[in-house]
């Protein structure tokens, strides 16, 4: 399934293939580790983020429920989302996952209590729940419709494959925003100022709120 974005510069949304996990793993880390608000806190740098990342990126071209954006003038990667199925026990299909988990763990910690109430409260087993982990676009191709593009095109893809519901944790106004007008809808929110971890409120400076947004497909 693959299709272009007629709106501004020339762009093909994909499937995310094994062959497009260097560059996309790039692309990844420069829009991730500056974009995000709770991993900016971490203080990762791409050196330390990369080797793991690059695992990660590849057990996901291995499932084919992510997608990219290329830019079809350079051949960059101009943009992802990252998608999996919820019940997927990532260290057990790899053990080096255990790396990107340790250099996250606060945050790991906050999107499991999200999990958490998912779980309790909608459709969980194999098959049934698609999790939109992380969607980025580089900042030259913002603005232009590509993010939602890419959740469409990844909602259509679980669709076909027998997922009946999907789900994101949302850290900014904007990617509330974006799911909000995918059809979306907010199923559990936690202030930034009320996480804690082992008495500890990592997050406290951050604006806002984690919000669990889900949607039935």
């Amino acid at each position: 399934m693959s299709h272009s974005i007629t709106s501004g510069p020339q762009l093909l949304i994909q499937p995310l293939y094994p062959g497009d996990v260097p560059g996309v793993t790039r692309c990844y880390a420069s829009v991730f580790l500056t974009d995000e608000p709770m991993t900016r806190y971490c203080r990762i740098g791409p050196e330390l983020f990369l080797p793991p990342a690059h695992v990660y990126v590849s057990l996901c071209a291995s499932d084919l429920l992510s997608y990219i954006v290329k830019d079809t003038i350079s051949g960059d990667s101009a943009g992802f989302i990252f998608c999996s199925d919820l019940s997927t026990d990532w260290s057990s299909r790899d053990p080096r996952m255990a790396e990107i988990f340790s250099l996250f763990h606060e945050i790991t910690c906050v999107l499991g209590r999200l999990e958490m109430y998912y779980h309790e409260n909608y459709p969980s087993g194999p098959g049934e729940a698609l999790h939109i982990f992380q969607v980025g676009i580089t900042p030259q191709f913002r603005g232009l419709g590509v993010a939602k593009a890419l959740v469409r095109t990844a909602l259509e893809n679980a669709r076909d494959r027998g997922f009946s519901y999907a789900l994101a944790e949302c850290t900014s106004p904007a990617s509330r925003s974006l799911f909000c007008s995918c059809g979306f809808v907010s199923g559990y929110k936690i202030p930034f100022q009320e996480l804690s971890l082992d008495g500890a409120c990592y997050f406290r400076d951050i604006p806002g709120e984690i919000t669990l947004m889900v949607r039935e497909l």
